[in-house]
């Protein structure tokens, strides 16, 4: 859950307009290609749309965690997160609408890495009632707080850098957040 952490941190969840799989795919595909560490012509939405042909990566209802595992780099995993309020037909093998995509490029000498991310996600969805209080959110800022919870039951909040992590980036969002109208 780090790497979502440091999507929330470095303002990387957005509200997904993209009705279809497709184009939500071309969006956060496109996302990742702009981190400035991810080489130039990574081909990232490609790769996402290859591995999804083996696999619906659909890990529960409403959350699909598309991927791009890329070969002969060595570098850190990358993620940027997507929200729909109304949900995205994802093909999901439950039927439901997908509402929080989390993607991930992943340079293959992470497996291990992005599998212990995965298994934090999963211990994260399983210890909050799953997605259903991310698809009740009306705004982003609310998914933010509830991905932050999930950020804290997988990492243990009793971990100083989290808490510091978590704070900073609380902090930030404050600055960000406009005074409520009267």
């Amino acid at each position: 859950m780090r790497k979502l952490l440091d999507a929330l941190q470095s303002g990387r969840l957005f509200e997904l307009t993209e009705t279809s799989k497709e184009e939500a795919f071309d969006f956060l595909g496109r996302v990742l290609e702009a981190i400035p560490e991810i080489p130039d012509n990574s081909g990232v939405v490609e790769a996402m749309r290859v591995r999804e042909q083996s696999g619906n990566t659909s890990v529960s209802p409403g959350l699909a965690c598309p991927h791009a595992r890329v070969e002969g780099i060595t570098a850190d995993i990358y993620c940027t997160v997507g929200w729909s309020k109304d949900g995205i037909d994802y093909d999901a093998p439950d039927g439901q609408k997908v509402h929080l995509l989390v993607a991930y490029w992943i340079p293959d000498c992470q497996r291990v890495a992005f599998l212990k991310e995965m298994s934090g996600l999963a211990k994260a969805v399983l210890s909050t009632n799953g997605i259903g209080a991310i698809r009740e959110c009306a705004t982003l800022g609310e998914v933010r707080h509830r991905l932050l919870d999930w950020v804290t039951v997988a990492l243990n909040e009793g971990s100083p850098d989290v808490r510091a992590r978590m704070l900073k980036l609380s902090e930030k969002s404050a600055e960000h957040t406009p005074p409520p109208q009267s």
